[in-house]
């Protein structure tokens, strides 16, 4: 196992914090002036890069925009 897969004696995932931020318009495409955190390095659970895909900007700017002020946000449908 390596250190983004360590185990947490409950048997839960521990992972390490996001340690960089990114840019929203060039990593999303979503026409926004934002930076969230992001991590600098992929784990085994991250799925190989899709050039072609297009994000949905009203649904992945409530999804950023939850995890850039530590919200909960509810994903249902088209990105859930």
């Amino acid at each position: 196992m390596n250190e983004m897969t360590s185990k947490t004696e409950s048997g839960g995932t521990l992972m390490a914090a996001p340690d960089i931020m990114v840019d929203v318009r060039e990593t999303f495409g979503v026409d926004v002036d934002m930076k969230v955190p992001a991590f600098s390095q992929a784990d085994e659970r991250v799925p190989d890069l899709d050039e072609t895909y297009v994000f949905d900007p009203d649904t992945t700017l409530a999804i950023l925009a939850g995890f850039a002020h530590n919200r909960r946000v509810m994903v249902q449908g088209y990105h859930g």
